[in-house]
C-alpha cells in the first residue's frame, strides 16, 4: 500500500480547557499519473490527525477500488441490496421502466424481508447458497404468507442478484435459478377479488352513485371504455393526448407521486400506444372538454389552471397569473380546477365498498372488465394485448381475459356445432361410398 501522508498545515489552536483542536489537518497521497504528469489525491479539513488517517485510508480504498466504497467480494448482501436499489432501481424512476410505487415496493421487501435474512451474509456467498433462499421461500410459505407477496419479493430477490451478475460482475450465477416455490393452497377470497368483473347492476349502481358531472364519472368512463390503468387514467391530456378526427387516443404518461409531488412519468413498462375510441367515449370526452372550458369561464380568475415544469412535474396557478410552463387538462379536477389523483380515488373505492355494498371492487376491475369484454366477442389475444399495454401476450391471457360463464358456454356451443357438422359430413361420405358400392 502506498504511504498516505497527513499533516497539519498550521501550528494548531488551543482552547481555554487546553484542548487543541485544528481543522486543517489533511490526508495525501499518490494517484495514477495523466499525460505523464504526477497526480496526487487530497483534503484538508480535519480537526484531529486520526481524523485525516481514517478519512485518508477509506479514500485510499475507494481509489484502488476504482471509486466503489466497498471490494465486490467483500460486500455485505444487505449493503448490496441498498446499492442495488439506490443504482438501479432509484436512479432509473421515471426514465428505465420504473414508477416511483415500484421503487417504494421494492424497498419494503428489502427492509422487511430480504435484509433480516440473508442481510448479514456476503454476496460472494449467497451464490452458492440456493438451500438458503429455498428454506426463507418455504418458511415464507409456511407462514401464511399469499402467493402474490412470496413471489414478488423472490422477484425482487432474483433481479437484485441477477443484476450482480451482468453489468456488474459481481458474482458469476444467480442461486434463485435452483429454487423452486411450488405449489400453494389457492386463497378464494383474494381470487375472487382479483378476477372480479365489473358490469351490469354492479356498474349501474356505481354509475348512478358517481353520475356524469361528479369528480369520478370521467375516470371511471375511461377505465371502462378504453381499459386503462388507474395511473393512466389520471394522467390522460385532454389538450394533446386525443384526435377526434382519427378517433384515437394516445396513452403518454401515467400521474405518480413522487415525495409528495406529482409527475407525469411514462405508461408502466413503457408502454406507449394509440387505440381507438368508440363514439361513446368520444362523446364522453367531448363534453368533458366542454364542461371544462365552461368552469374556467365561471370561476374566471379563481380557476386554478395546471402546469408542466421542465422536470415534468405538475403545479398549479390561479388563472390570473402569468407562468412560463406549457398548460395541460388533467383528466380530473375539481370543478374549480383543482387537480384530482389516484389518491383522490380512495374516497371513490370507499363508497363503492361500503355504501354500496360491493368490497369486491377496485380501481383495476374496469380494466380486467373491458379487456374480458373484448376476449368474450371475438377479439384477438394480440389485440386485447395492444390496447392494454401489455409487455407480453402472457400475461394478457393469464390475468386479464378470464373464464368467465359466457366463455364456458361459447366453448360449448362451438364443440356442439362442430360435433353436428361432423356427423352431417360423416352422413354424406357414407352415402358417397355406398354410391360408389353400387
Amino acid at each position: 500500500m502506498a504511504k498516505i501522508n497527513v499533516r497539519n498545515r498550521n501550528k494548531g489552536k488551543y482552547y481555554k480547557d487546553g484542548r487543541k483542536k485544528d481543522p486543517n489537518w489533511e490526508y495525501r497521497f499518490e494517484i495514477a499519473p495523466v499525460g505523464g504528469e504526477r497526480k496526487q489525491e487530497s483534503k484538508a479539513g480535519f480537526a484531529t490527525k486520526k481524523e485525516a488517517e481514517i478519512a485518508g485510508g477509506k479514500a485510499y480504498a475507494k481509489y484502488h477500488n476504482t471509486g466503489r466504497i466497498f471490494e465486490p467480494k467483500k460486500i455485505s448482501v444487505s449493503d448490496y441490496l441498498d446499492y442495488w436499489l439506490e443504482n438501479a432501481i432509484k436512479k432509473n424512476v421515471g426514465n428505465g421502466g420504473y414508477s416511483y410505487n415500484t421503487y417504494l415496493d421494492y424497498e419494503s421487501k428489502i427492509r422487511l424481508h430480504l435484509k433480516p435474512v440473508f442481510g448479514k451474509y456476503l454476496l460472494n456467498g449467497l451464490q452458492d447458497s440456493p438451500d438458503v433462499i429455498q428454506s426463507w421461500v418455504d418458511d415464507m410459505k409456511a407462514r401464511g404468507f399469499s402467493k402474490n407477496m412470496v413471489k414478488s419479493t423472490f422477484a425482487c430477490l432474483s433481479g437484485a442478484l441477477n443484476y450482480a451478475i451482468l453489468p456488474l460482475k459481481y458474482i458469476k450465477h444467480n442461486p434463485c435459478n435452483l429454487v423452486k416455490i411450488g405449489k400453494m393452497p389457492i386463497d378464494v377470497k383474494a381470487k375472487e377479488h382479483t378476477e372480479y368483473i365489473c358490469r351490469g347492476s354492479d356498474l349501474s349502481a356505481i354509475m348512478d352513485r358517481f353520475p356524469e358531472g361528479s369528480n369520478f364519472y370521467f375516470i371511471l368512463m375511461l377505465e371502462y371504455n378504453l381499459g386503462t390503468r388507474l395511473g393512466e387514467a389520471y394522467g390522460f391530456d385532454l389538450l394533446t393526448d386525443v384526435n377526434m378526427d382519427k378517433s384515437e387516443i394516445s396513452i403518454n404518461h401515467q400521474l405518480s407521486k413522487e415525495n409528495k409531488v406529482w409527475y407525469y412519468r411514462p405508461p408502466k413498462y413503457e408502454s406507449y400506444r394509440t387505440i381507438k375510441m368508440g363514439k361513446t367515449i368520444k362523446q364522453i370526452i367531448r363534453d368533458e372538454i366542454k364542461r371544462r372550458k365552461e368552469n374556467m369561464i365561471k370561476y374566471g380568475p379563481y380557476y386554478l389552471r395546471t402546469y408542466l415544469m421542465e422536470d415534468n412535474s405538475v403545479v398549479q396557478y390561479r388563472a390570473d397569473m402569468k407562468v412560463p410552463y406549457r398548460e395541460i387538462y388533467p383528466a380530473s379536477v375539481r370543478e374549480n380546477g383543482e387537480l384530482l389523483t389516484p389518491e383522490s380515488f380512495k374516497y371513490c373505492a370507499r363508497v363503492i365498498h361500503y355504501e354500496l355494498n360491493n368490497p369486491l371492487f377496485h380501481s383495476h376491475c374496469l380494466r380486467h372488465t373491458h379487456g374480458t369484454i373484448l376476449a368474450e366477442n371475438g377479439a384477438s389475444p394480440k389485440a386485447v394485448q395492444k390496447r392494454l399495454g401489455h409487455k407480453d401476450i402472457v400475461t394478457t391471457l393469464n390475468k386479464y381475459v378470464f373464464n368467465t360463464e359466457k366463455m364456458r358456454n361459447d366453448a360449448v356451443a362451438i364443440f356442439e356445432e362442430t360435433l353436428s357438422t361432423d356427423k352431417k359430413l360423416g352422413r354424406q361420405d357414407v352415402d358417397k361410398f355406398s354410391e360408389t358400392a353400387l
